[in-house]
């Protein structure tokens, strides 16, 4: 009885003494598991991780811009040696990270909707008060241990139920700080952009950019009957009602130094982001209406008319109005010694095959069956449709969640698969992504009136709003430069 409580206390004494080290922001002690070089180490495998994986966005000018940025906030933070690097990712999401060492990232997708210099050095000094407060490092440590504490209880002869014990812990221990590391970094952000000459209010101006995307999306999901997905959800107020946050920016205003008070820098970031890709990029394939059209795959289809679509990385997927089905596309090799349906058998393991057909489609070799398969919603008969093309192996499935009328969508499948085809000349153009450009509004300018004529498929006017920050209501002002997409 004694060593059960004893045993893992000894263990985490041990660990605390052996894994001391001073915090370069506060001075004190924090508990860690990594020493600055395997941070540093780690950094650098990860980051070439995260550009194979995702890609730099290919601008250098852009790129060499958002380098500078960050570099004069990384010059004034509590880390000043490190080699940090600041890259833009090819990403549509509206997101910003670190990885420890000095790797911080920001997606295309975020860039679209900030509005000035000031705003994307606000971004940058919140990921580097991550880094400088070695975030990463500590979450890192806080996990381990509880691992190592969860694998002890649970080997303890005689210990019920210490597993779920140990697993309270960690989601406590997780859920506890994950807060106090946001505030932690906007108050260090706050510091670097007054030492750097930035306006530290301008880290509410890139929360307020946040929080009004989660209000659209909340709003969006709520008319597609779906549940929002936030990206930032640390704040249930409105962040000009956050009073915590409200005085760390205040805060920060003790550390502006004399002659380096920068202008936000609105115009010369609007140049810098003006021929953004905006959403889907060539290489992911580009959805125009209920079309999706891929260059580099010369590829095209056409969805039902009114269902939404998803470009994953590895598939595309469409759901109904309803949301009571899907269709989905993926490419996968093909190998012409064997034949479209014992590539579909094999890859799938179907059994029980009916309505089976041999079929032709401009000059493809296929092949279509339905088959009963185990899904998230049980036991359905999937509609599957395959085409040979050169080496490749182009697959449509389908199926409804309505059990009373399991081939409600057959005809939607097979009508999805019959509009594959190569991209003709008229479509190499639509194959191009959509870019943000920078217009000078007039005194007739409205944003309604700017959606009417807008390449964005969903909500356009909500969209314009959140790309120029002047969500959900907010109309231009006469002769001010604003974002469109085109």
């Amino acid at each position: 009885m004694y060593r059960l409580y004893l045993f893992p206390g000894l263990l985490i004494a041990l660990l605390v003494l052996a894994s001391c080290a001073t915090n370069p922001v506060t001075g004190k002690s924090d508990f860690v598991l990594m020493s600055e070089d395997k941070e540093k180490s780690l950094g650098r495998e990860l980051h070439e991780k995260i550009l194979r994986q995702k890609g730099a966005y290919d601008d250098p000018e852009l790129q060499t811009y958002v380098q500078r940025i960050g570099s004069s906030l990384a010059s004034v933070s509590h880390r000043q040696d490190l080699n940090y690097q600041f890259t833009v990712v090819d990403g549509p999401q509206v997101n910003a990270f670190a990885l420890p060492g000095g790797y911080i990232y920001i997606e295309r997708g975020l860039l679209a909707y900030l509005n000035s210099e000031a705003e994307l050095a606000a971004v940058l000094g919140h990921e580097l008060g991550h880094v400088t407060a070695r975030h990463s490092v500590r979450q890192h440590s806080a996990s381990t241990t509880t691992q190592v504490l969860t694998s002890v209880l649970a080997s303890t002869a005689g210990v019920y139920g210490a597993q779920d014990v140990a697993n309270i812990a960690s989601t406590a221990l997780v859920r506890g700080y994950g807060r106090e590391h946001e505030l932690e970094a906007d108050r260090l952000g706050a510091q670097y952009l007054a030492r750097a000459g930035y306006d530290p209010a301008s880290m509410l101006k890139v929360i307020r950019v946040l929080k009004d995307q989660e209000l659209y999306d909340v709003r969006r999901a709520r008319e597609e009957g779906r549940e929002p997905q936030a990206y930032h959800g640390l704040f249930s107020t409105h962040p000009d009602n956050d009073q915590r946050l409200k005085e760390v920016i205040a805060a920060a205003d003790q550390h502006r130094q004399s002659g380096t008070t920068r202008p936000d820098g609105r115009d010369v970031y609007l140049q810098h982001i003006d021929g953004l890709v905006f959403g889907e990029s060539e290489h992911e394939g580009v959805q125009r209406g209920n079309e999706f059209f891929h260059r580099e795959l010369d590829l095209a289809l056409t969805f039902p008319e009114g269902w939404s679509v998803e470009n994953l990385p590895d598939r595309l997927v469409a759901t109904p109005p309803g949301n009571d089905g899907l269709i989905q596309f993926s490419i996968k090799e093909a190998d012409e010694r064997t034949p479209p349906k014992a590539f579909l058998v094999k890859t799938f393991g179907l059994q029980r095959l009916s309505n089976e057909q041999s079929i032709k489609h401009r000059g493809m070799d296929g092949y279509t069956a339905v088959a009963p398969r185990e899904t998230p919603l049980g036991v359905r008969p999937v509609r599957y449709v395959v085409f040979y093309r050169d080496d490749q192996a182009l697959v449509i499935a389908g199926l409804t969640k309505d059990k009373r009328n399991p081939y409600k969508y057959d005809e939607e499948v097979l009508a999805t698969a019959r509009s594959f085809h190569r991209l003709g000349d008229a479509e190499q153009k639509l194959a191009d992504p959509r870019r943000i450009r920078v217009v000078r509004a007039t005194s007739g300018t409205s944003y309604k009136g700017l959606a009417r004529k807008s390449v964005i498929q969903q909500n356009a006017e909500g969209q314009l709003r959140l790309l120029n920050a002047q969500y959900p209501s907010g109309e231009p002002a006469s002769g001010a430069s604003i974002k469109i997409v085109k």
